[in-house]
């Protein structure tokens, strides 16, 4: 059984990097209900850029890219950004 799933583009903020792109979340999930779950240490991240900090350099452009949550600093859907 397929579980229909929403695609978000999310931009996340780690100590030297930021990564910018896609999260798969249940659909009619949260992505702070989705980050919250315990026993998902690894996020997968699909269409991923990850640029320095500071200066703003692309460094790698990914298809799919898995995250260990311990070191995101903070996370939120790109459309919200200005």
């Amino acid at each position: 059984m397929k579980v229909e799933q929403a695609e978000i583009e999310v931009i996340i903020f780690m100590q030297n990097s930021r990564v910018e792109g896609k999260i798969h979340l249940p659909s009619g999930g949260r992505l702070t209900d989705y980050l919250a779950l315990a026993e998902r240490k690894f996020i997968p991240v699909t269409d991923s850029k990850i640029f320095t900090m500071p200066g703003n350099e692309l460094v790698y452009s990914v298809s799919f890219l898995s995250l260990n949550k311990d070191f995101i600093i903070y996370i939120f859907p790109k459309n919200d950004a200005c």
